[in-house]
């Protein structure tokens, strides 16, 4: 199904005080899907859109369920047969909420709790009906006992990282924590993949939660290191060193060397959790700092200048919007612009937002439009999961039998190009907000 792109200006109060963006294109899985969460994972790479799902079945079948969408010539997404299976791994060891999609490739952890290695399986883009053929699988070295390899993936279509923080929350097992987690490299190459090494921070600063975070793009990576991450009710809190954000920089050597460290604003040391959320694009990252001990989550926007990485102030949503707990669980960065959602958000009597940031010549952040739907979604979960990528932004539609999702699948919209995009509103210049963005400063 698609739909015509619309920018609306709205001008009721009882409406978003910047212009609305619906989407263009509608996609959902061509067949039932069995996953009761099928459609929170979403990714988009070139002509190429998946969606699937992280739970296992819930009639206890197939767990490998992907959909696969192409854009054909005449500018419409054309749905391929689902991929239903991955040969060599257990269904219970299979875990498709940590997948990411690049280039020509599909990377999907699976997962081991007996002492094995986990390892992450690679898939190629092929002419097959499913459009993928299982092409190998990575793993650590054999030397090293890695059981949360894969915990999260990267891939910009040539480098892949790969962290080994249990980051799991659910379940009766503790979690398996390292005192120097490691984040492995993988390059593509016409022979295959070949694995280039890790990073790993200094062990003295007890970097327990190192990788907790990625965000690969061309020749940068951004890991982040959060004091903590929220553990499950049975779990006991581990508590590692201080947060930062590391940027890694492939040099012309193709070696990967710091380009600069990130650490928590003043005002946020007690945050546990800062580094617990990434996203970047070029000169700009944004990292997120949850709470961990409480609910709440903040985000701060840097920006790369001649000097440095500066810190440019926290990303706030406007006067009619009320962050909940949520707020930036995703994020994605693009075109020189910042996706946020928050599926806790409220705004009047809904859940559920996301949000578009720029950046004025000023350094000032600020909403320059929102995103809604002209179609049934979640309102449990509209916000939980974005991509972007240039100006096209792709947002997770989970099933919601309730509300009229019966399969699942993504919401596709493209953003008006940045020279014509509507102005930015800084959070100090509409009436009524409580606290404006910071201007620009250096960073700590």
């Amino acid at each position: 199904m698609l739909l015509s792109p619309a920018i609306v200006v709205m001008a009721a109060l009882a409406v978003p005080p910047v212009p609305v963006v619906t989407e263009t294109a509608v996609l959902d899985a061509p067949s039932p899907t069995v996953s009761a969460t099928f459609g929170i994972i979403v990714g988009i790479s070139g002509d190429r859109i998946i969606a699937t799902g992280p739970e296992k079945s819930r009639s206890g079948g197939a767990v490998g369920q992907v959909a696969t969408f192409d854009m054909e010539t005449t500018g419409t997404w054309a749905p391929r047969r689902e991929m239903l299976a991955i040969e060599g791994t257990l269904a219970e060891h299979m875990l498709l909420g940590r997948v990411a999609l690049g280039g020509n490739w599909l990377l999907v952890s699976d997962e081991r709790r007996d002492g094995g290695n986990s390892g992450v399986i690679t898939f190629e883009r092929d002419p097959s009906p499913s459009g993928w053929r299982q092409a190998g699988r990575l793993q650590p070295l054999a030397s090293a006992a890695e059981p949360a390899f894969g915990a999260n993936i990267v891939c910009d279509g040539s480098i892949a990282a790969i962290s080994t923080v249990d980051m799991r929350v659910l379940g009766e097992q503790a979690r398996t924590v390292q005192e120097s987690p490691k984040v492995y490299l993988f390059q593509s190459t016409p022979e295959g993949w070949k694995g280039l090494g890790f990073l790993q921070r200094d062990p003295v600063q007890k970097p327990k939660f190192f990788g907790a975070a990625l965000s690969l793009t061309p020749k940068q990576l951004v890991i982040g290191s959060p004091n903590a991450i929220v553990a499950a009710p049975h779990q006991e809190l581990v508590v590692g060193g201080a947060s930062a954000v590391v940027i890694y920089r492939q040099n012309e050597q193709g070696l990967w060397a710091i380009d600069g460290e990130l650490n928590p604003p003043p005002g946020y040391s007690d945050w546990l959790g800062y580094g617990t959320g990434v996203a970047s694009d070029g000169d700009i990252v944004v990292v997120r700092a949850a709470k961990v001990t409480g609910p709440g989550g903040k985000l701060f926007v840097y920006h790369r200048s001649a000097s440095g990485w500066d810190y440019e102030g926290e990303l706030k949503p406007l006067s009619d919007i009320v962050a909940g707990a949520g707020w930036g669980i995703t994020v994605a960065v693009a075109d020189g612009r910042v996706v946020v959602g928050d599926p806790t958000a409220l705004s009047g009597q809904s859940t559920g937002y996301i949000g578009v940031f720029a950046r004025r010549d000023d350094g000032m952040w600020g909403e320059s439009v929102r995103l809604k739907s002209t179609v049934p979604v979640s309102t449990a979960r509209w916000g939980v999961s974005v991509k972007a990528e240039g100006n096209r932004v792709l947002v997770a539609r989970p099933v919601a039998e309730r509300d009229g999702v019966t399969t699942g699948g993504a919401l596709l919209y493209n953003l008006p190009p940045t020279d014509q995009a509507p102005a930015v509103i800084p959070t100090d210049l509409v009436p009524t907000a409580d606290a404006p963005l910071l201007a620009p400063s250096r960073g700590p």
